[in-house]
């Protein structure tokens, strides 16, 4: 009787996990929900200029990257990209993505 009712306990702790660590989103990559697309750009005006992504929604994110990230960023002007990144601040009044990777992507219909 009290090992039926330890086995009871243990099958039903098991299935509990189980359930629990098949439903949470451990393993999956987040890569998609902080990613965005779009095409590298300058916004304001000298000397106060600061790299941008415009997605092809139009909205415009400011860059924060490394220094030989920006450098690179700079030359790539007008190219397509996504941008992989780990956080989202505003700053004068404009989202600010933290970027972590860069990947240049071929868009179908790109004309550049």
């Amino acid at each position: 009787m009290i090992f039926r009712k330890i086995f009871l306990s243990i099958v039903f702790l098991f299935g509990v996990t189980y359930f629990a660590a098949c439903s949470c989103n451990c393993g999956d990559s987040d890569s998609q929900s902080n990613a965005v697309k779009g095409y590298i750009a300058v916004v304001g005006n000298e000397p106060f200029t600061k790299l941008a992504i415009q997605t092809d929604d139009n909205k415009t994110y400011i860059l924060q990257c490394s220094k030989e990230l920006h450098d690179e960023l700079w030359k790539q002007q007008g190219r397509y990209y996504a941008v992989q990144y780990g956080d989202v601040r505003k700053e004068e009044g404009m989202d600010v993505l933290v970027v972590e990777k860069v990947i240049p992507v071929k868009k179908e219909n790109q004309t550049k």
